[in-house]
């Protein structure tokens, strides 16, 4: 998995590509977790280019959401191919996203 930090001055977009294990998972728990450091809980996931996520990797992005929103933010994702989405249904994480066609829609949902 890569990750690609697109901040903005509310909102930080991240572009990932690949697939997404656990051990990768972890990274982006690191990274979401500092950006929480720096007061930054508005974050757009870019899935575009992401093939394939481990089953626990979601879950563990479920339990990041819940914790952005006690935050006062929220992770939305944005591109996700048919195949990656029907993977956050099948655990039943797909509601528990804002899920966005776009990266502009996804930042203008923050601003709104």
């Amino acid at each position: 998995m890569a990750i690609t930090l697109n901040p903005t001055e509310t909102v930080t977009v991240l572009r990932l590509s690949g697939d997404i294990s656990v051990s990768d998972m972890n990274a982006l728990v690191q990274v979401l977790t500092d950006l929480v450091l720096e007061n930054k809980n508005k974050v757009v996931l870019n899935f575009r280019q992401v093939k394939h996520v481990s089953l626990n990797a979601i879950s563990m992005l479920v339990e990041r959401n819940l914790r952005f929103r006690a935050l006062g933010g929220e992770l939305k994702l944005v591109g996700l191919i048919p195949y990656v989405g029907n993977l956050f249904k099948l655990v039943g994480a797909f509601s528990q996203f804002d899920v966005v066609s776009d990266e502009d829609e996804a930042v203008a949902r923050f601003d709104s």
